[in-house]
């Protein structure tokens, strides 16, 4: 886990939030020294998945009794691919109401507390909150979900309880280089926000994506990532619409633009930045579901997505080394014998003596098709987009 600071913090002027301490990337970071040159180097990864859902079948089946929930099991075997990274970042689709109403899946969710708590445990150091579903409880579930992230130190954006806080960017800090991160939804599925509280959710507005990048670099941060849920539902090549809002980004200065909502993974390739630290940034579209109950084609799968930095601490100069994806596989429990999610990295079909018994040769011909279809997608607009390769 690591630092977390509001842009206000790192400026000095505290919009009610102090510095947080969640750990330290110590035994993550990699420094080293090039001897020729006596410069120090750092290497650091950043880590991205998409949707993280909660449909009602995936709380009832993680229902342990009562109003207890154990969702750590659904990624046992992702959990090393999660936790290799120096910053994991993903996209919380659901809303934490409480019990003052009932849970919910599709279309208005809520979901139990001890989903937030298996997220933070399994290793995500940040969550964007910013999506067509934030809303789906109103204000109270906005700003519960907030309050239930933040009582678990789990740093994040895109929903906010102030202007004040909207306007405090969220900054981590990794190797010594601060990341800022900026979250927008293209929609709340029409549900309006409480009037005369705008703040409430980020929609994607130019003028707004223009100022936070700007506000960003300001506050001292070395990269910005901005984070979009846009597109099409279930489409596989990105939209006009997200090429514009990526483009725009581009020319604020975003460093990388990460992208969800379709429920599918699209493309991804590198863009030459603009005002931006890196000479090479980088762009994925839609990072696909991470976990659901969605039985539509493709919606089972995903990426973890690691974008791999090398800082040089000498001249301050960063740039991105290399990427690389674990593919991913929901399996959905439709057994009697294990009724849950689980997430798998797509390869282990190529080593099925370490799947579990339950994943019958139907789930396996599911999982070839994923790691087939990732790797189709991923390398359809780059060449330099890898698949991880297992030891």
């Amino acid at each position: 886990m690591i630092p977390f600071m509001t842009a206000a913090a790192v400026a000095g002027i505290l919009f009610g939030k102090d510095l947080i301490k969640t750990g330290n990337t110590s035994s993550k970071v990699s420094s080293h020294s090039d001897s020729t040159t006596t410069d120090s180097l750092d290497e650091f990864t950043i880590a991205a998945v998409g949707d993280l859902m909660c449909h009602s079948t995936q709380y009832n089946f993680a229902r342990v009794e009562g109003d207890s929930f154990n969702f750590a099991p659904c990624f046992d075997y992702v959990l090393p691919y999660l936790q290799s990274a120096d910053l994991l970042i993903g996209n919380l689709e659901t809303t934490f109401a409480g019990t003052g109403i009932p849970y919910s899946g599709y279309p208005y969710f809520n979901t139990p507390d001890d989903y937030a708590t298996a997220v933070k445990q399994i290793g995500f150091d940040f969550i964007v909150t910013a999506n067509n579903h934030s809303n789906d409880t109103g204000e109270k579930g906005i700003l519960r979900t907030i309050n239930v992230l933040d009582g678990l130190d789990m740093p994040h954006t895109g929903t906010f309880t102030s202007a004040g806080d909207r306007d405090s960017i969220r900054i981590m800090e990794v190797a010594g280089t601060r990341i800022a991160i900026v979250s927008y939804t293209y929609s709340t599925n029409g549900l309006d926000l409480t009037p005369g509280k705008p703040w409430l959710v980020n929609y994607c507005d130019s003028s707004l994506i223009e100022k936070d990048i700007a506000a960003s670099r300001r506050s001292g941060a070395n990269l910005v990532i901005v984070f979009y849920h846009f597109g099409n539902e279930y489409e596989r090549m990105p939209s006009a619409y997200q090429e514009d809002f990526v483009n725009h980004a581009v020319a604020s200065g975003a460093d990388i633009v990460l992208g969800s909502h379709p429920h599918v993974l699209q493309p991804a390739h590198f863009y030459k930045t603009n005002k931006a630290t890196l000479d090479t940034g980088f762009v994925a579209y839609s990072l696909g579901n991470f976990i659901s109950n969605q039985q539509d084609e493709y919606t089972d799968e995903g990426v973890i997505l690691n974008l791999h930095f090398l800082r040089n601490n000498r001249s301050g100069k960063i740039s991105l080394q290399r990427v690389d994806y674990v593919p991913t596989w929901v399996y959905k429990g439709k057994n009697e014998q294990k009724k849950l999610h689980v997430v798998f990295p797509a390869f282990m079909v190529n080593d099925s003596t370490s799947l579990p018994a339950y994943i019958t040769q139907p789930y396996k011909n599911e999982m070839q098709s994923a790691l087939k279809n990732t790797a189709e997608t991923m390398t359809k607009m780059s060449d330099r987009v890898y698949q991880y390769k297992p030891e």
